[in-house]
């Protein structure tokens, strides 16, 4: 016969093991995902697959880039907090609780999980052909859906006055506290930006054809760029509605990067009023958690000027 005590000790212990094999689960999948990460050569990050699909006038515009120093820097940083397990278990527990009240984005925002990576200092200041010794060469910057900021920061050292746009609410604070301007998503007064930057937003929002438009006529005419990427093959996803769907479409043919390269310059781009500068693929990278050490994207990027 079983006494009580031995009753409760069983107990106990069956109860652990749901708990453990999760653990044990997670691990051996991080260990998994991570030696995947560790076998990717990433210098193919930076090329283009299909060059050969790519029109001749747009091939002519790309510009390889490579793995620099900032770039491996985020990858570390990312690895070790991955790593660290306390930090990802608060992060988790307070998402989820946080998750009940407000949109994934800005939970995630708030707690600083899941920081993004598109493009080093360096990269942005080649991509708008600006010397590496340059500070404040620039008078206005606009990044729209700007997030939590650390993608801004990269940029912000170019320019005398940095200007926001973002969806959410905490996000618009902690913006502001970087000492960046924060414009209504809609209401850009009757300023004119030298550079205006749209990283990863035209599929993620409500109506990208009319933010498009936008962007012609708020970008300085004489010398104004526009930063836009975009993860291909495209894949519109809007966050904060039911169904998830953007209000305007933008459809584009073909199936690979290269092919729907082509048509976002011939029939979004260009009937817009843009004109391609250069072209470029990057890693669009975000930090990981208890699964992987990071997660990355490929991220086309278009450098427009006004036609």
């Amino acid at each position: 016969m079983t006494n009580n005590n031995e009753c409760c000790s069983c107990c106990q212990q069956s109860s652990y093991l749901p708990v453990r094999s999760a653990w044990a689960k997670a691990i051996i999948s991080k260990v998994e995902n991570d030696q995947h990460l560790e076998d990717i050569d990433r210098r193919t990050w930076y090329r283009l697959t299909r060059s050969d699909l790519l029109r001749d006038e747009y091939r002519q515009l790309f510009q390889e880039f490579h793995e620099d120093e900032d770039t491996t820097k985020f990858i570390e940083q990312s690895q070790e907090k991955s790593d660290n397990t306390p930090v990802q278990i608060i992060h988790s527990l307070a998402s989820s609780l946080l998750t009940i009240f407000i949109a994934r984005t800005s939970a995630n925002g708030l707690i600083g999980r899941g920081r993004m990576f598109v493009y080093s200092t360096a990269q942005f200041k080649k991509l708008l052909d600006i010397d590496d010794n340059e500070q404040y060469s620039l008078t206005s910057l606009l990044d729209i859906g700007a997030g939590d900021g650390s993608v801004t920061e990269r940029m912000a050292g170019v320019f005398k006055k940095v200007y926001a746009t973002e969806i959410s609410s905490i996000m618009q604070w902690r913006l502001s506290t970087y000492g960046y301007t924060v414009l209504d998503i809609d209401q850009w007064r009757d300023l004119k930006f030298d550079v205006i930057t749209c990283l990863n937003v035209l599929d993620r929002c409500e109506k990208p054809l009319s933010l498009l438009k936008k962007i012609r006529e708020h970008l300085n005419p004489s010398n104004g760029r526009a930063i836009i990427t975009l993860v291909l093959p495209f894949k519109p996803y809007f966050e904060y509605n039911n169904d998830h769907h953007p209000d305007e479409a933008i459809y584009i043919k073909g199936r690979l990067p290269e092919e729907q390269i082509n048509e976002l310059i011939l029939n979004v781009f260009q009937p817009l009023g843009f004109r391609l500068r250069k072209l470029s693929r990057l890693p669009y990278l975000c930090e990981g958690d208890m699964e992987r050490s990071y997660y990355f994207l490929s991220d086309y990027i278009f450098v427009l000027e006004v036609a």
